[in-house]
């Protein structure tokens, strides 16, 4: 080893690196200093085949065999096996990785394709080492030596070597030589067909049924990887031959459900999902993996403990099959089949059970539209699962599959729960709404089934009239009501929308011919009535008929969509009222009565609120005084009263008024504690009904509040709407504190806010300048008591949308009126402490600067008015910092550098006072970090003479300041200065001050 230098030392450890850039670098080395080197490089390779380390056994397997392939030509194999005798003896005792490193070298020999007549020499010895511990990578071996073979050769050399091994009964063929026989029959299928059985003259696969069970054992013997190849080549072998499904169903199935359940488990997944990956299987073969067998396995996974361990997997194999239904061209009859494997082997819907989110049986369904009439029938005759599942997948059918869906349904005349509910999802489906949020807002209906829902209607008749109109979507809307008529459930429902009929029927005619406004209103009021109730379908249709009116509608309706929404109710009680209007015959018309109406309801909300205010006692108990007042109140089921009569026995005897006094006396101890707990029990369930009645209506107001956001959210985005969705700004900000201060208010100040985003975002053009100042008047008044982070930002957004109305940024003119009124508002907030939210006067100040430009020095003279308070003096300088820009530092216009020359000149004095009288323990943390980021800030930007002014004015007093490092690290505020400077500055405090002074020597 005599003149090998430390750098190419190094590259031998290159070679089992993990960046595959260095092992390159590491062979190009090895390579150019191969001849100066060569005994030591090929006697160091080969000893380092027998490595402890894989990484290490393969970086010098692939450098051994480029180097032979290339520069190592002189090397013969019988040096080659001398040296290797040397350096790996293979006595077990002595260095049990030896047995591995010839086999590497035997590889290495045959990739570098320079020791094709040496091929049969490698084969012996590698057969040697099947006995090893290396039988499957020995087999692999031998098969790649024998496929590098012309056949000629293979059957005169090659073949005889291994012949003995091979030509076996199937029962006594060996795994790993079974192996060997599928890896070597496609290219010397002529030399294998006259030998081994189950070979054709095609050099395909042929296995009898009597040999299923033989091959299946010949898995069984096979260790655990090599199991995973050995099939895995049988399989892609079987595809070939043809006769995949019969191979996998047959054989691969029944190897991998032999064994004890946790085997089974253990097998079974990984190597299905290695499958999927490996082999892409077609539709027809994926129809052989997930057979019955298959999905009655996942569905007992779904009971075990095992199941969240293994989901991972499982979902693996799932989106497997998945991307192929949606990628690959399956045949209905496949598809079918494939569906029946997973809806037929235990009971439910195999998504609900096992993943919701995977929907394999819908992704399957929209493979087999021919299948609709077959599939229905079974859905109309089962019912449950199979008829939600046929209204999910029901919108993405094409339309003839959609068309045979109503006939099927239009013909049922048994009308269930479930029927119902998937007949009018998909009804509901037939109308798409397209909503791109704050741009537009479509709605397309599907007008080719209409007359087959019409002749439904026809022939199902109902008692009342159908209103005749003109107006094409009120008539769509009067045929969907008609449905939902004839398919209700109960006759309370029936009646209901019976009544939405009448009451539709009543304004038809007064909408379609735009003759009152009030119509729009009513129509709303019925839109809203029917998305109060617990109805998936409602949504859609509701949708489609609240866009087709935006044209005619105005912002009174909108704010009162807003006003139901953010009630002052609770929950609960918002739907009971809902449903309370709902009952109402007539409408009230009397002027008296409806004043007492509205004082009612404001009792009722200033009592909720005042249970809101109270602690948690106080809540309990009001909380159960009202629902002993609501349970007093309702009507007293009868099962109710037969549990009560169950639980008293012969004590519910009916007894007059003398009875009961000499009751006590005539019932012992005993049957009164029986008593108690009988009555007790009566009372838990009747309890125990109410939370969960109670629980239901919440949830209900809860989706009514948020789909009357959702129809807000599509009137601002209609480009047809004809009132300004500007004006909808003051409502939502009160709306939103409104929210704020309720115990259930976080979902409707999160509508709330969402949509005053969208319109400030997407609806700067509505305003004018009157409406603009007005706006932010009223803004003022009803936001200077917020304090809410999120708010505050908003109302600032707010306040910028306002500004932006006025304000033309490319000739950067703004409206005298707002101007003045901005910075009126921001000099009150600073000098007076004028009750004004800070973010309203400083946000447009800072979004844009340019305008407030000749301000700026009377900005940082507020900044540095030792009158002025503390909190308002550094916003001052936080606005000031908003003008340290580019675009207005390097100005070339005469009036602008006089206002920087202005500017320069306060800050020398105001900095200059400030640090000679700076005390660390006095100092207000926030103040001298933008104080310090300002100046920073300016000296970056300013032209030379303002810098050399500023320079002149500070320097000596921040080099003072930074000398004394004591009083820095004695301060005890210095940990709140840091933080402020950190947050601001990017800094520590003393690091500010040292890089301000290091730019101003600069």
């Amino acid at each position: 080893m005599n003149n090998i230098s430390n750098d190419l030392l190094d590259k031998f450890y290159d070679l089992a690196d993990f960046d595959r850039n260095k092992r390159h670098n590491a062979v190009i080395t090895l390579l150019k200093e191969f001849k100066l080197q060569e005994w030591y490089f090929v006697e160091r390779l080969i000893s380092g085949l027998s490595s402890s380390r894989a990484a290490a056994r393969i970086g010098y397997t692939n450098a051994l065999a480029v180097i032979l392939s290339t520069v190592g030509k002189d090397w013969t194999p019988k040096s080659l096996f001398t040296l290797a005798e040397q350096k790996l003896p293979m006595d077990e005792t002595e260095n049990p990785g030896s047995f591995l490193g010839h086999h590497f070298l035997h590889f290495a020999m045959v990739c570098s394709d320079i020791y094709e007549k040496a091929l049969c020499d490698i084969v012996k010895r590698e057969m040697y080492l099947m006995d090893k511990g290396l039988a499957y990578a020995a087999a692999d071996l031998l098969a790649l030596c024998g496929n590098k073979l012309q056949a000629r050769k293979f059957a005169k050399d090659f073949w005889p070597l291994v012949k003995e091994n091979v030509v076996k009964p199937l029962d006594l063929l060996a795994p790993e030589w079974f192996y060997f026989v599928l890896m070597v029959v496609e290219k010397h299928a002529s030399t294998l067909k006259s030998e081994i059985s189950f070979v054709t003259e095609n050099g395909e696969l042929c296995f009898d049924s009597q040999n299923f069970t033989t091959v299946t054992n010949i898995l069984k013997k096979a260790d655990s990887f090599g199991g995973v190849e050995l099939v895995l080549k049988l399989l892609l072998s079987s595809r070939k031959s043809n006769n995949f499904r019969t191979v996998y169903r047959e054989i691969v199935e029944k190897w991998l459900f032999h064994g004890d359940q946790h085997k089974v488990i253990s097998r079974v997944l990984p190597f299905i999902n290695i499958l999927l990956q490996k082999l892409d299987p077609e539709p027809t073969e994926l129809l052989a993996v997930f057979s019955p067998e298959f999905v009655r396995f996942i569905r007992s996974l779904r009971k075990s403990a095992e199941y969240f361990v293994i989901y991972s997997t499982v979902e693996a194999v799932m989106m497997a099959l998945k991307k192929s239904l949606i990628s690959k061209e399956w045949e209905a009859d496949c598809a079918a089949e494939l569906l029946n494997n997973f809806d037929h082997v235990g009971d439910g819907n195999f998504d609900e059970f096992v993943g919701r989110s995977l929907k394999i049986t819908d992704k399957i369904l929209l493979r087999v539209p021919d299948k609709v009439q077959d599939l229905m029938s079974e859905a109309l005759k089962e019912g449950g699962w199979k008829l939600r599942r046929i209204a999910n997948v029901f919108p993405h059918w094409p339309s003839n599959a959609q068309g045979d869906v109503l006939k099927q349904f239009c013909k049922n005349n048994n009308w269930t729960v479930e029927t119902r509910n998937a007949f009018c999802c998909c009804v509901a489906s037939l109308f798409d709404v397209n909503l791109k949020i704050g741009i537009s807002v479509g709605v397309h209906y599907k007008e080719e089934y209409e007359n087959i829902l019409k002749k439904f209607i026809r022939k199902n008749g109902i008692e009342l009239k159908l209103p005749v109109t003109n107006d094409r979507m009120l008539t769509v809307f009067i045929n969907v009501l008609a449905i939902w008529v004839i398919t209700a459930s109960n006759p309370d429902e029936r009646l209901a929308y019976v009544r939405d009929l009448e009451e539709l029927s009543t304004i038809s005619g007064k909408i379609s011919d735009n003759e009152s406004s009030n119509s729009i209103s009513v129509l709303i009021d019925l839109l809203l009535s029917l998305l109060s109730r617990s109805r998936r379908h409602h949504q859609s249709v509701a949708h489609y008929v609240f866009i087709s009116f935006i044209p005619q509608m105005n912002l009174e309706n909108l704010l009162h969509i807003l006003e139901v929404s953010t009630i002052n109710l609770s929950d609960e009680e918002l739907i009971r009222d809902k449903e309370d209007s709902d009952s109402v015959d007539e409408e009230i018309s009397d002027e008296d009565e409806y004043n007492k109406h509205e004082e009612s309801d404001g009792e009722n909300t200033s009592k909720i609120n005042t249970v809101n205010d109270d602690d948690s006692e106080t809540d309990e108990e009001i909380n159960g005084s009202g629902l002993d007042e609501n349970m007093e109140g309702s009507e007293v089921s009868e099962e109710f009263i037969d549990n009560l009569k169950a639980a008293l026995g012969p004590a519910a005897a009916d007894s007059g008024d003398d009875d009961r006094s000499s009751l006590s006396s005539t019932v012992s101890d005993d049957t009164m504690f029986r008593l108690d707990e009988g009555l007790a029990a009566v009372f838990r369930k009747r309890m125990k009904n109410s939370r969960a009645l109670s629980t239901a209506l919440v949830e209900q107001a809860r989706q009514l509040r948020a789909r009357c956001f959702d129809l807000l959210l599509i009137a601002v985005s209609s480009e047809a709407a004809t009132f300004k969705a500007a004006e909808l700004i003051l409502p939502l900000i009160k709306s939103a504190q409104h929210a704020l201060r309720r115990k259930d208010g976080e979902m409707v100040f999160r509508k709330a806010t969402n949509l005053l985003k969208v319109i400030v975002k997407y609806r700067k053009n509505q305003l004018n300048e009157d409406m603009a100042i007005e706006m932010l008047d009223e803004l003022v008044s009803v936001t200077s008591q917020v304090i809410n982070p999120v708010m505050k930002d908003l109302i600032g957004d707010a306040v910028s949308f306002l500004f932006s109305a006025c304000y033309n940024a490319k000739e950067n003119i703004v409206s005298k009126n707002m101007r003045e009124k901005i910075f009126d508002l921001f000099e009150k907030y600073i000098t007076k402490n004028h009750h004004v939210m800070n973010d309203i006067v400083t946000t447009p100040i800072i979004k844009y600067p340019q305008a407030y430009f000749s301000e700026l020095p009377r900005i940082i003279d507020f900044a540095f008015d030792e009158n002025i308070r503390a909190f308002q003096r550094t916003e001052a300088l936080s606005c000031a910092l908003a003008f340290l820009r580019k675009d207005l530092a390097k100005t070339e216009k005469t009036e602008e550098r006089k206002i920087w020359k202005r500017v320069t000149k306060c800050l020398c004095v105001f900095a200059q006072k400030y640090f000679s009288e700076f005390s660390l323990d006095n100092a207000k943390p926030r103040f001298f970090a933008y104080l310090v980021r300002i100046l920073t800030s300016f000296a970056s930007l300013a032209e030379k003479s303002n810098k050399m002014a500023l320079r002149e004015a500070l320097v000596d007093g921040l080099q003072n300041l930074c000398d004394n490092s004591e009083s820095w690290n004695t301060s005890n505020k210095l940990k709140s200065l840091n933080c402020a400077s950190k947050s601001i500055c990017g800094r520590n405090s003393l690091a500010s001050l040292k890089h301000l002074l290091s730019i101003l020597d600069h």
